[in-house]
């Protein structure tokens, strides 16, 4: 059993799916310890436009720990920002702030867009 780091997108097609149980969040769920980060919860809170969509991300967030960033977080945020940016790679800072939570504590990150985080040094993609 892993510990892995839920990007927002896995959440979202969890959220617009029909049918929840195939989803890759349900997958997740049913075989490792899940973890979401302030970010990914501001990101959806943000997004959550009715009553029912407040509820289903409650309703999630007491499943899965939703991880801070915190002291540490911001260390490797910069350095990340000031890599890529050496490289002259542009990563949008709540990807580097999400990517900083991950490698601070050391769990997987799974998301359905890997392009957003390539090339980021000690960070652990998940690939199911």
């Amino acid at each position: 059993m892993e510990n892995i780091l839920i990007d927002t997108d896995i959440v979202i097609d969890y959220l617009r799916s029909r049918d929840k149980s195939s989803t890759e969040l349900i997958k997740l769920m049913q075989e490792h310890d899940l973890f979401l980060s302030s970010i990914s919860e501001f990101e959806l809170y943000l997004g959550a436009k009715t009553v029912r969509h407040q509820n289903d991300l409650e309703l999630l967030f007491s499943e899965v720990e939703v991880v801070p960033f915190d002291f540490g977080c911001g260390k490797i945020a910069a350095g990340i920002w000031k890599d890529t940016q050496s490289r002259h790679q542009h990563i949008e800072i709540k990807d580097i702030f999400i990517a900083s939570i991950a490698i601070s504590n050391d769990v997987w990150l799974q998301t359905f867009n890997t392009k957003h985080f390539k090339g980021i040094k000690d960070l652990k993609i998940w690939e199911s």
